[in-house]
């Protein structure tokens, strides 16, 4: 299937800053778009398990509520609650790095009346990250419940590392639309060279949305 593309704000994620600016997030006409359009958005395959299926959280892992989900964390996560560029609640859950700038970092966003669906914001995403002669993104399609989608985007890019050489970040993005009106974003990352060994991407795999969502 061919597939079509529109210009979309992207979500844009910045290691160095102190909060994520989420710049397509609040505002705009809602996000509701025909099962046709979105088919033109869908991953060419889903995935059947591993680093990326759903995570039951550890014992050594205490559950964080917010406004429409749980997530759980170690406890050496510092938790902070704060308000993202859309004027929605955001949570941030982090620890330090080996790179001053570039911290192990995971938030939590709501994208109230999203722009679009979950499934072309995120096609939006993996073609921009995709772009360049090194870029590369991949995309999945996520189980959910009946009604609901969700998208992960993974993707690496250098980010500049304040008075110290560039660093490589590992981005992994979630998607998660739990109506028309609604899409949660759970964005973890860590410098490149960490993220495997860290936490952030078990942190990511606990997230559920509750019962009162939206």
């Amino acid at each position: 299937m061919t597939r079509r593309s529109r210009r979309l704000p992207v979500l844009v994620t910045s290691a160095a800053a102190a909060v994520l600016a989420l710049s397509s997030c609040g505002g705009g006409a809602p996000g509701s778009v025909t099962p046709e359009a979105d088919e033109v958005y869908l991953p060419t395959a889903t995935p059947t398990g591993g680093p990326t299926a759903a995570l039951d959280p550890p014992a050594d892992y205490a559950t964080v509520e917010g406004d429409g989900f749980e997530i759980s964390a170690p406890g050496e996560f510092r938790q902070e609650r704060t308000t993202s560029s859309n004027g929605e609640p955001m949570l941030l859950l982090d620890v330090p790095s080996q790179v001053s700038a570039v911290p192990q970092r995971v938030a939590v966003i709501r994208d109230v009346d999203p722009v679009a669906s979950a499934a072309e914001q995120s096609f939006a995403l993996e073609t921009s990250k995709g772009r360049g002669p090194e870029g590369e993104a991949t995309r999945v399609q996520l189980p959910t419940e009946e009604g609901q989608a969700a998208f992960l985007v993974q993707w690496r890019e250098v980010r500049p590392s304040q008075g110290e050489a560039s660093v490589e970040v590992t981005y992994w993005q979630l998607m998660h639309q739990v109506g028309d009106d609604l899409i949660l974003d759970v964005v973890a990352f860590a410098p490149t060279d960490e993220f495997a060994t860290s936490e952030v991407s078990r942190i990511l795999r606990t997230f559920v949305p509750t019962a009162d969502a939206p």
